[in-house]
């Protein structure tokens, strides 16, 4: 069954109380043993041969399926967000950039040397210094939308023909608006990038210099030098 039609099943069942811990009946600090556990005791009862829902089987399995992902699991239990297949493309195609950018930096010479480099964690401090800087421009433009949206209609042209004012604001309406889902995108794929580094551990020789970290994470590219999908 593809993605759209196992979407509308959930929505049906579930309305928009999706939640794969509420699917499997465990708590969310279970471990995945339990979650293997839990599965195996409902999917008993599901099966099509225990004469079972073959809806609620789907469903069933694909909450196993899904925390068992440890990347997916971070991010529902950080966010309660179900990443796409191209956000999870688009993330590890930035962390691949980034990675690249902080491995040539160190090979080349960076102010911190090799043996103070933890890898993954200079990668994040690159993703929520990103993070941080959408988050700034989402709030600008809530902001500024509002203010536009209370502007608009106030202006009337007397007569027919063009209203200027109208038609201007509208357009800056849109735009922001645009703006504002760019933005919810690029914050979502930082979120799965944040999900993905989970999984690393780097074993350093000790903390590094505090003063060189800020001036390190700065020399990099943002993740936003390419389209998002």
């Amino acid at each position: 069954m593809n993605a759209l039609v196992v979407a509308s099943v959930e929505q049906e069942t579930y309305g928009e109380e999706w939640d794969p811990y509420l699917i499997l009946g465990i708590k969310r600090r279970s471990t995945l043993e339990q979650i293997r556990a839990a599965y195996r005791k409902k999917a008993k009862k599901l099966h099509s041969d225990a004469g079972g829902d073959a809806r609620a089987f789907l469903l069933l399995k694909e909450a196993h399926d899904f925390l068992m992902d440890t990347v997916a699991r971070s991010l529902w239990d950080r966010r309660q967000i179900r990443a796409t297949e191209q956000e999870c493309k688009a993330a590890r195609n930035y962390l691949d950039e980034i990675c690249g950018a902080v491995i040539n930096g160190l090979a080349n010479g960076s102010q911190i040397p090799p043996e103070y480099a933890n890898i993954p964690d200079l990668i994040r401090q690159v993703v929520c210094s990103n993070l941080d800087d959408f988050a700034k421009n989402q709030s600008q433009n809530r902001h500024r939308l509002r203010r536009l949206k209370l502007m608009k209609g106030k202006t009337r042209r007397k007569g027919k023909g063009d209203n200027m004012v109208a038609r201007i604001l509208d357009n800056q309406i849109a735009q922001t608006e645009i703006a504002l889902d760019q933005l919810a995108k690029q914050i979502r794929v930082g979120d799965v990038m944040l999900a993905e580094l989970e999984v690393y551990e780097c074993e350093v020789v000790a903390e590094p210099p505090p003063a060189t970290s800020d001036t390190f994470t700065a020399t990099y590219p943002v993740f936003t030098t390419r389209a998002f999908f």
